[in-house]
């Protein structure tokens, strides 16, 4: 999984109240390179994947 930053904004001001991240699933991170590496084009199975979580302690 990829972590995507998600920015709550005042909508009158634009001040960013809070930021944060959220999991993206593999599937969807390989969906914009159609599962193919970026850089040799190999084909990524989603399934070959292994995910761990750590805490990042992000001073927001």
């Amino acid at each position: 999984m990829s972590l995507s930053s998600v920015n709550v904004v005042c909508r009158k001001c634009g001040s960013a109240l809070f930021a944060m991240r959220t999991l993206k699933s593999i599937r969807d991170t390989l969906r914009p390179s159609h599962g193919r590496c970026t850089v040799c084009g190999a084909m990524l199975n989603p399934g070959d994947f292994t995910v761990s979580v750590e805490r990042w302690n992000n001073s927001i």
